[in-house]
């Protein structure tokens, strides 16, 4: 079997080159993880679960989405690889989680337990930097995300989501797209053809 260093060379290599670990580190990092696979529709966590690890997605799409009061799903984010997904605050507080989260693709994760997640922002400093990073900068990615859904136009958030993430279109299918950018798959689709018909105009 693998080592899970072996099985994850791109997170090795954002761990040395980003958060600037040492091999020795490194090796005691991967050593907390454990591997896990999603089959496609399968739920990583489900709304009133509490969070139990972060997950590092090692290849796979998965979508993180709430059901509101009237039994509509709203999807908040989508995550490839290289991404880790989870509910922080369930797994540090230990209260239930409002979300849902579920693989879009079979899909490949390394898990990081609560107590290896502690563990890890003990023993090895630059850990808890490199992590301290990543939460403060996708607290502003989604402070941004949020002001755009409130200020733009479908059409703008459209073309926004197709600049900055255009694997969406190619890996998630549309009605999930549409619930993202809070359209009806409806719209999303005569907006499609709009864009594709007078390009000029976007």
């Amino acid at each position: 079997m693998k080592s899970i260093r072996a099985i994850s060379p791109v997170l090795e290599k954002e761990l040395k080159e980003i958060a600037g670990m040492n091999d020795e580190e490194v090796e005691m990092y991967m050593s907390f993880l454990t591997k896990r696979s999603l089959r496609r529709k399968e739920h990583l966590l489900m709304a009133g679960d509490v969070c139990k690890n972060v997950s590092y997605i090692n290849w796979g799409c998965l979508r993180r989405y709430i059901i509101d009061d009237h039994s509509k799903e709203i999807i908040l984010n989508f995550s490839f690889e290289d991404y880790w997904i989870g509910d922080l605050e369930s797994l540090i507080f230990q209260k239930p989680t409002d979300f849902y989260i579920q693989a879009l693709e079979d899909s490949d994760l390394l898990l990081l337990s609560r107590a290896n997640f502690f563990r890890a922002n003990n023993e090895i400093p630059k850990f808890k930097k490199f992590h301290d990073d990543k939460v403060q900068r996708n607290h502003y990615s989604a402070l941004k995300r949020l002001s755009i859904a409130k200020a733009a136009t479908p059409e703008e958030k459209y073309l926004d989501l197709m600049k900055k993430q255009p694997q969406l279109f190619q890996r998630v299918p549309l009605h999930y797209i549409a619930s993202y950018l809070g359209i009806e798959p409806e719209s999303l689709s005569r907006l499609r053809k709009r864009i594709v018909i007078h390009p000029q105009n976007s």
